[in-house]
């Protein structure tokens, strides 16, 4: 009975712990997902590449430039739900208002397009010949393969 107890206070410890986000990984404590995100998932893939620490840091800036430009996007694309919304409370459907949403969606999805082309761009002209042929392998093969899980 008494080691019940001790189980069910340990495991409420270990749940507050979770909660936190707090997990041990690679030698130090990290807040969140433990290291298993998208910074571990580019870890893996630069490494497959054999790439040097000049070639890592553009790409990691391209990339960075990448997420800001798509975060930034996120936002407006949130901002349409309400113009929707309306659209679709009036007495009739007011299809103007849908066509306008519809438009500026369009206007985002071209900057994230001619965001993704320069950061592919970047990444290209930074890699060698061998290089871009294994990311290209691995980009055929899926994510799952050569992320190390």
């Amino acid at each position: 009975m008494f080691g019940f107890f001790i189980g069910t206070a340990c495991l409420i410890g270990l749940v507050a712990v979770a909660r936190r986000g707090r997990h041990r990984h690679f030698g130090g404590w990290h807040r969140g997902r433990g290291g298993f995100g998208g910074r571990f998932f580019l870890r893996r893939v630069l490494e497959r590449l054999d790439t040097t620490p000049g070639q890592e840091k553009v790409i990691r800036e391209a990339i960075h430039d990448l997420k800001e430009d798509a975060s930034g996007l996120r936002g407006e694309m949130r901002g349409t739900r309400s113009e929707l919304a309306e659209a679709l409370r009036a007495p009739e459907l007011d299809k103007e208002s849908i066509d306008r949403v519809f438009a500026k969606h369009d206007e985002l999805i071209e900057k994230l397009r001619a965001s993704l082309l320069d950061t592919a761009e970047k990444v290209h002209t930074t890699l060698d010949d061998q290089q871009r042929k294994r990311l290209a392998d691995m980009i055929e093969s899926g994510p799952m393969r050569y992320a190390g899980c």
